[in-house]
This record gives C-alpha cells, sequence and structure tokens, in this order.
C-alpha cells in the first residue's frame, strides 16, 4: 500500500454540479460564501467526495446548502440527475423550490447510484451463516479505499459507497499499480468474517492480505463495469 500521489491519479472530468456552477459563471469561494459552506465543502460535492463528510445526513444536508446557494431549482435538480422531466416541472422551474428532496436524490442518484451500478449491496443477512449482530460493526472499521484503475471519480464514488454504508473511511489514495482487473475487499488474519460481509454488500470478492488488523479493511478499486 503506497502513499497518497496525487499527480499520478487520473484528473476527473468536471461533474455535473461544477458544471453547473461554471454556467452561473461563479466560484468556489462565491458559492461557499452564499451556502454558507466551506470551499472544501464545496469541492467535495462537485468531485463526489461524500465519505468526506461525517454521515451520510451531514452530505445530503450540505447538498441541499450548495444548491440554495447556486440557486438550483427543481427542473435542474432533476435535469442534473439524469430523471425525467414533466411539463408542470418545466411550468414551475422559477418557483425556486426548496429542495430538500430533490437535492437528496440528486447526490444519492449522481454521486453514488449512478456512479456505481456494479456495486449494489446485496440482502445477505449472514455472512456464512454467522449472523451481523456478531460481526464487528461498520462503524468500528477503517477502510482504506485504493485507485487501482486509474479512474479517481469512480474510486471516490465508491468510498462514498462504503462511506453510506456505516464504515469508517480512514483514506482514498492510489494502489501501487492501475491494472487491477477487478475491484476487491481486502482483510487482516482474523478479519475474514468482515471483510467477506463487505465483499458482499458490494458484490465484489475477498481476499487475506498481510500488514491489515481486524479492525482494517482494503477496497482496491478495479475498472468500471456495467452491471447485467
Amino acid at each position: 500500500m503506497l502513499e497518497l500521489a496525487h499527480p499520478l491519479d487520473v484528473m476527473p472530468q468536471t461533474s455535473p454540479l461544477a458544471a453547473a456552477r461554471d454556467r452561473r459563471s461563479m466560484t468556489v469561494s462565491q458559492v461557499a460564501y452564499r451556502s454558507g459552506l466551506t470551499e472544501e465543502e464545496i469541492e467535495w460535492l462537485e468531485e463526489g467526495r461524500l465519505y468526506r463528510f461525517p454521515s451520510q445526513g451531514a452530505a445530503a444536508m450540505a447538498a441541499v446548502l450548495y444548491a440554495t446557494g447556486l440557486g438550483i431549482d427543481r427542473y435542474e435538480a432533476r435535469r442534473l440527475a439524469g430523471l425525467p422531466v414533466s411539463a408542470s416541472v418545466r411550468v414551475n422551474a422559477r418557483a425556486r423550490l426548496v429542495v430538500v428532496g430533490a437535492v437528496a436524490a440528486l447526490l444519492s442518484a449522481l454521486a453514488v447510484m449512478l456512479l456505481t451500478p456494479d456495486l449494489q449491496p446485496t440482502r445477505t443477512r449472514t455472512v456464512e451463516g454467522i449472523p451481523n449482530a456478531s460481526l464487528v460493526p461498520p462503524w468500528k472499521l477503517k477502510v482504506s479505499v485504493e485507485n487501482g484503475n486509474g479512474d479517481i471519480s469512480w474510486t471516490r464514488a465508491v468510498a462514498s459507497r462504503i462511506g453510506a454504508m456505516g464504515y469508517t473511511i480512514a483514506k482514498v489514495g492510489r494502489a501501487d499499480r492501475f491494472d487491477y482487473p477487478a475491484s476487491t475487499v481486502y482483510y487482516g488474519a482474523g478479519g475474514r468474517d468482515v471483510g467477506v460481509r463487505l465483499a458482499r454488500e458490494l458484490s465484489v470478492t475477498a481476499q487475506e492480505a498481510p500488514g491489515l488488523s481486524k479492525q482494517q479493511l482494503l477496497v482496491v478499486v478495479g475498472p468500471q463495469t456495467v452491471a447485467d
């Protein structure tokens, strides 16, 4: 596991949220001032780094504040999220409704679900016969997520997905190489059960690796695939 090296990561494309800000000719600092968020929090939202927020709820509320500062209405929120827009929504676009539900859906659908179509959580309630209740709760586990495919945006989306499941994200960085063929969850000695649980939640494989404790997990993110 190598230290984070930003210059070697593939630079992400402009996100729909950043594009919406650019269309208004607004800077990050201007949106931060209008929304009451920090510039760093604005960047987290625009780059899809939702795992940086202390909770999924905090990320959703930050999105509401962002939309308020940017002046995103219901029509634009649905369009950014790739959701169908009816004629009635177009007519009421000037209303500037309170977009709590729309923006929460935007962040959930755009920054997580639409970016991770093949990483849907399973409905498995046990890990090979062991009740989930007997395992260490997700929030007590530290998960490192590493970019093993060269796409930092995809890696951040997976990290946000894991964070939304209640796991503590320790770091998001670069793997030792960018040619991993598939995403894998790595666990340390004695941590097989929690490793397999996360792997099943992500619908990927799990494998033991040296250097990890029982309460540490490593997810190396492979290339994005399209679910059947």
